[in-house]
C-alpha cells in the first residue's frame, strides 16, 4: 500500500511539472511572469522563496543590488497567462489552462540588474548563505521588472468564447468595413502611479547558476 501511495505522489508531481513545462512562450518579454497583483514593491534585487506547497514568501529586498532604468515606450505584443493568473488579475475565469493575450503597456519602464553586481553580492560576499536556509523551498531573485501606469488586455473571439465567468468585464470593438479586429475584446487597467506588473526571475542556491 505504501508503495502505491509513493508512486501516486511521484506521478502527480511529474504531471504538474510537465504541465508547467508545456506553457507556451511569450512573443514579447520572454520568460517574464505577471505579478499576482500590480505593486510598488518586489523591485529587482528582491529574493523570494516558494515552499513545497507552491506558496511564495519574500525573503529580503537586497538594497545593495542596484537597478538601472530603461524607458521602453509603448510595448504591444502577445503574452501567455494561466487561468489562475487571469482570475487574480482581471477576475475573469477561463476554461483552458493557458490563454494568449495581446497586451499594450503604455510608456513602459524596464528595471534591469547587472549579473556581475548580483554575483558579487550574493556569492562573493557569501550573503546567499543567510538567505537560502530552507532545504524544502526553492529560492529566486527578481532580475528585471516592467512598470507602467496603464495596461490594456485584449482577447480574440476564441478566448472570449472560452470564458466561464466574467464576459461582462470586457468591452468589444466592432470591425468597420474591411478592417478586421483580431483581438476585439479588451479590458483596461489604469493606476495613479506606475506599478510593477511583470518580472523576470533567476533561480538561486548556495552555489551560483543552479539548475
Amino acid at each position: 500500500m505504501k508503495k502505491i501511495i509513493i508512486v501516486l505522489i511521484i506521478t502527480a508531481a511529474q504531471l504538474l511539472a510537465q504541465t508547467d513545462s508545456l506553457r507556451p512562450a511569450n512573443s514579447i518579454l520572454k520568460n517574464f511572469k505577471p505579478f499576482s497583483t500590480p505593486r510598488t514593491n518586489c523591485r529587482p534585487g528582491t529574493v523570494f522563496r516558494t515552499d513545497k506547497n507552491g506558496v511564495s514568501y519574500i525573503v529580503q529586498d537586497i538594497s545593495s543590488i542596484k537597478s538601472a532604468l530603461s524607458e521602453e515606450g509603448t510595448i504591444v505584443g502577445r503574452m501567455v497567462f494561466s487561468k489562475e493568473e487571469l482570475l487574480e488579475l482581471l477576475n475573469i475565469e477561463f476554461g483552458r489552462k493557458f490563454t494568449q493575450v495581446e497586451v499594450e503597456l503604455k510608456e513602459a519602464v524596464r528595471e534591469i540588474t547587472e549579473q556581475t553586481n548580483v554575483d558579487n553580492i550574493l556569492w562573493n560576499n557569501d550573503l546567499v548563505d543567510d538567505l537560502v536556509v530552507d532545504d524544502s523551498s526553492k529560492y529566486y531573485i527578481i532580475r528585471e521588472a516592467i512598470l507602467t501606469s496603464e495596461i490594456i488586455y485584449r482577447f480574440d473571439k476564441n478566448s472570449y468564447d472560452n470564458i466561464i465567468v466574467g464576459k461582462g468585464n470586457l468591452k468589444e470593438k466592432q470591425s468597420s468595413g474591411d478592417q478586421i479586429v483580431d483581438f476585439p475584446y479588451s479590458i483596461t487597467k489604469k493606476f495613479k502611479e506606475s506599478k510593477r506588473l511583470f518580472f523576470l526571475e533567476q533561480k538561486i542556491g548556495l552555489k551560483p547558476y543552479v539548475e
